[in-house]
């Protein structure tokens, strides 16, 4: 039987939830068959969804914003959720699927590719038997909240900074994928959440204008990816950038971040208790 172990680093923060956070929070750590994995948490809160580039005296002024990206609008995120510190790797992958789908399988660390959203449905269902959690992927509001920074964000660019050479990895700085986390993190210590690998999110492409989503077609069936890639130019790593996919795509720079919502967090698994 496969041995499931559930650690946390921080209890404090199953405490009273606000809209205020003022330090770091501690990862929340999870060991499955052998590979730890961590989660920060994400205190609720409200910020401003988007960028524009009609108006530098407006929120989100960002000169190479693109037209899916306009309006920005106000968004609230109403509960606490946990997101991937880092990119799901190769290595935690292997672990829960047994194989490996990624196209350059050097290194345990690096982000796992070449996974269809459709296969990640798959992954996380295994994930959740083995954890007795409830992981999925973030919504494109909770992905550009944690991106940003949640509540502690200072309205970066990118994830992290407004230099890419410290936070990402694009097209203008690499010719290869690179292992999770050798970047700066941003104001949350999350990593990568600009360049690396894009990232699947579980909502469906939409125009911010509802006005406009009728004509979307065939552009309806496709989900959000988000986040840029070593691939792909220095844009698309900002925090508002949008790109989009049909489920059953398996490319060599996309990837994935877990998510969790903070309700289901407990502090062990009985399996661990019995350790």
């Amino acid at each position: 039987m496969k041995k499931i172990y559930l650690f946390f680093s921080l209890f404090a923060l199953m405490g009273t939830m606000s809209f205020a956070q003022d330090s770091i929070p501690a990862p929340t750590s999870y060991r499955v068959n052998g590979v730890t994995f961590k989660m920060v948490r994400v205190e609720k809160g409200e910020f401003w969804m988007g960028a524009q580039h009609k108006d530098t005296a407006e929120f989100n002024y960002d000169r190479y914003s693109q037209d899916d990206e306009m309006p920005v609008h106000h968004v609230s995120i109403v509960e606490d959720f946990y997101i991937g510190q880092t990119e799901v790797t190769q290595k935690l992958w292997k672990a829960v699927m047994g194989y490996n789908p990624s196209k350059k399988k050097c290194c345990d660390k690096l982000p796992v590719t070449n996974v269809s959203f459709i296969e990640i449905q798959e992954f996380m269902t295994i994930l959740d038997s083995l954890t007795g959690m409830k992981f999925r992927l973030p919504t494109e509001e909770e992905w550009e909240f944690a991106a940003r920074g949640g509540n502690l964000s200072k309205n970066y660019v990118y994830s992290g900074g407004n230099e890419t050479k410290k936070v990402a990895w694009h097209y203008g700085n690499t010719s290869k994928l690179h292992k999770c986390g050798k970047k700066r993190p941003n104001e949350l210590g999350i990593y990568d959440m600009s360049g690396n690998v894009w990232e699947w999110c579980a909502t469906k492409y939409r125009y911010y204008d509802k006005q406009r989503n009728a004509r979307l077609g065939k552009e309806g069936d496709m989900y959000i990816i988000r986040g840029g890639a070593w691939q792909l130019p220095e844009t698309s790593c900002r925090v508002a950038w949008r790109g989009k996919r049909l489920p059953d795509l398996q490319n060599s720079f996309g990837g994935f971040r877990l998510c969790l919502d903070a309700k289901y967090v407990k502090e062990e698994t009985p399996e661990a208790k019995a350790q």
